[in-house]
């Protein structure tokens, strides 16, 4: 009676029930495989962070917010942001200057395009975001190679101004800081800040190329097991074909170039080839 009484032992059977009692076990386990491997994606997901305190959607988004925003800081004083700046984006050189400028002003579009690729998650968003990020790590190897010999011979501006001016062109930046003084302070801000700046941008890369690999992913529930279907190699007959059952199956040549059709395509005997309409039989 208290077995009868509990509300959980005594309901009726549910369709779904019934459904999940008649099932095979092949459908069984494959209900099983893919509540499982839901639950790992969404673990996967929810694993994934970017500094290991923000999720990675999260941190990808704020990361094309920065970028609009220096972006912007650029487009309004280009000039006065640089200078400002140089100790982390580099620029001395006139052609660094402006590569640098011209970059972090085109960053005014494609971080509103990344930041709306993570807003709506579209993988091809991503993916231009994420090209210019590394055009920017381009743009940040160019740098280097016209910025550092320049800081390297800062002192040079004031020891051998002229030798200087003839070789690179006039610097007032370099000028000043050497006039100050200050060129080993200079030169280690720049090497320090700057290589620091290129390691963040590289790590804000790495970690776009893994959401844009998440995004592109299919999951495991949603793969169809593939079809036990024959190579195409294998050909079959007809019981009830004219040759089988006039028992000369197998028995004639399957030539194309062949002018005698074979016999069992060939008219009764007695049938008039006469003309259209003609049914006699002789």
């Amino acid at each position: 009676s208290r077995l009868r009484a509990h509300p959980y032992v005594c309901r009726p059977y549910a369709q779904s029930d019934i459904e999940l009692i008649n099932a095979s076990p092949l459908q069984i386990w494959w209900l099983k495989t893919a509540f499982v491997t839901m639950a790992e994606s969404l673990g996967q997901l929810h694993q994934q962070s970017m500094c290991m305190c923000m999720p990675l959607r999260l941190g990808i988004f704020v990361a094309a917010l920065c970028t609009l925003f220096t972006s912007a800081l650029y487009l309004l004083d280009p000039s006065g942001v640089q200078k400002n700046m140089r100790h982390f984006t580099g620029g001395y050189g006139r052609s660094s200057h402006f590569f640098i400028i011209g970059i972090e002003i085109s960053g005014t579009l494609f971080g509103i395009v990344g930041m709306l690729g993570t807003w709506f998650q579209r993988r091809d968003y991503v993916f231009t975001f994420n090209v210019w990020q590394f055009v920017r790590l381009a743009g940040w190897g160019y740098m280097y190679y016209i910025d550092i010999p320049l800081v390297s011979k800062c002192e040079e501006w004031v020891n051998n101004v002229e030798a200087m001016t003839k070789q690179y062109g006039w610097n007032q930046i370099l000028y000043e800081v050497a006039m100050a003084g200050n060129c080993s302070g200079e030169r280690t801000s720049f090497i320090v800040l700057s290589l620091l700046t290129l390691l963040t941008f590289m790590y804000v890369v790495w970690v776009t190329l893994r959401y844009q690999d998440f995004m592109g992913r299919t999951p495991k529930h949603l793969l169809r097991l593939p079809k036990d279907l024959t190579s195409g190699a294998f050909y079959a007959h007809s019981m009830g074909e004219r040759s089988h059952l006039n028992g000369m199956w197998g028995q004639h040549e399957h030539n194309p170039a062949r002018s005698e059709p074979p016999p069992e395509l060939l008219p009764p005997q007695g049938y008039n080839m006469g003309g259209f309409g003609s049914m006699s039989v002789a």
